[in-house]
């Protein structure tokens, strides 16, 4: 039988329960979750691959005692190695980056990546981090970029559209630009905002308070501090509808791991208005992975109508016909639906108009000053026509 978003694949549900933390609570429901007889270990394979949680996978079967076929053990094994020691190579990346911006005067924090996998798991040996994220603020964006180039890195988004001149104009509209070591294959997105669209969390900002965080032996690097970590994890998940499981999992980690509890961050979140977002993530959570929630909390939030249509767009986009396809384009990544939620993650019309601002921004156009300044208004109807195009799968 086909699966669904609300009647998930006994390998799904196996993969969920491998994402538990903390493990010795994961054991009980990866040994329960394997013995459901005629497990698919291909299908295994594919679901752990498109949500990105090889490391986790490999800790979880081992933790638990579960014999895997040859092949997948292998996989399984040759795959956490790698991911320990990327991370651990990322981590010394980012130190001498670091020391790159500091040496310029270029304020700057890391988020998400390594400094998630200590808090949250405690090492970084599960938590595959594909990229160091580096925030800076809009106005040395330029700067950073240009530091990026003399330290070795090619840009590959945005692409050749984008001349290397023109990224500070690109930068203004798009939140980031990405950027690959030719030599060590490291990743490092360089943000000049943490979101798409401010208007979710407008205190999602370099100037929010912030920490430090040895993210490996003698490499400490500020990172974003709980008050705005937790709202910005809500916030980031559900603008993407959650279409990964990693993101489920990083969460329910450092909920697992945060003195405050889940219903602390969820009262903080709503205060800052992300209370939608904080509500689909901690359900979501707790269906899927097992987050411990008060049930006068979980009651709560299910009594939204809101937060139900949230919970079931995130759930199209994790599971049923895409448990184990990657998303490869806008429409197969269910990407209207999601657009249309993002409209319901935060009440008010004026963000409701920013969301659609956000959608229309148009960075290509704008950076490479296609319009005469004088038509500059018209950016966000070229970018809604372009937007619409590639929603009907007409160009890009």
């Amino acid at each position: 039988m086909e699966p669904t978003p609300d009647q998930p694949s006994a390998e799904f549900r196996l993969v969920c329960a491998a994402c538990r933390w903390p493990r010795a609570a994961g054991d009980v429901a990866v040994r329960e979750a394997a013995s459901v007889p005629g497990i698919d270990w291909d299908r295994v394979a594919r679901i752990i691959r498109r949500h990105r949680v090889w490391g986790l996978a490999a800790d979880a079967f081992r933790s638990a005692g579960i014999a895997l076929p040859l092949t997948l053990d292998k996989r399984l094994s040759e795959r956490a190695g790698q991911i320990a020691r990327q991370n651990l190579s990322a981590a010394a990346e980012t130190r001498r980056l670091g020391g790159i911006l500091d040496a310029a005067g270029i304020d700057w924090i890391t988020f998400k990546g390594l400094p998630l996998a200590i808090q949250g798991y405690g090492t970084l040996a599960v938590k595959s981090a594909n990229d160091i994220d580096i925030l800076v603020a809009a106005d040395d964006a330029a700067p950073a970029a240009a530091l990026l180039r003399e330290a070795g890195y090619q840009r590959f988004s945005p692409g050749p559209e984008i001349s290397d001149d023109q990224v500070a104009a690109w930068m203004q509209v798009s939140k980031e630009s990405g950027w690959r070591h030719p030599a060590n294959g490291l990743i490092v997105e360089l943000h000049s905002r943490l979101l798409q669209n401010p208007g979710l969390l407008p205190e999602a900002a370099l100037s929010a308070p912030r920490k430090r965080i040895a993210i490996a032996r003698g490499i400490e690097v500020p990172t974003m501090g709980d008050e705005l970590m937790f709202p910005y994890l809500f916030a980031h998940g559900a603008h993407h509808g959650w279409f990964r499981l990693k993101w489920l999992a990083d969460l329910n980690a450092m909920l697992v791991a945060d003195p405050a509890g889940p219903e602390a961050r969820y009262r903080e979140a709503k205060a800052l208005g992300v209370g939608r977002c904080a509500a689909q993530g901690l359900l979501l959570a707790h269906e899927m992975l097992g987050l411990d929630l008060p049930p006068a909390l979980v009651k709560e939030l299910r009594a939204d109508r809101a937060h139900r249509r949230l919970v079931n767009v995130a759930k199209a986009c994790l599971g049923g016909k895409f448990e184990d396809v990657e998303h490869a384009s806008p429409t197969a990544r269910t990407m209207l639906p999601v657009l249309a939620a993002g409209l319901l993650l935060r009440r008010g019309l004026g963000y409701k108009l920013s969301e659609l601002g956000a959608l229309a921004a148009n960075p290509v156009d704008r950076a490479s000053g296609r319009l005469p300044k004088g038509l500059a208004f018209l950016y966000p109807v070229l970018g809604g026509v372009r937007w619409s195009r590639r929603m009907l799968g007409r160009g890009k």
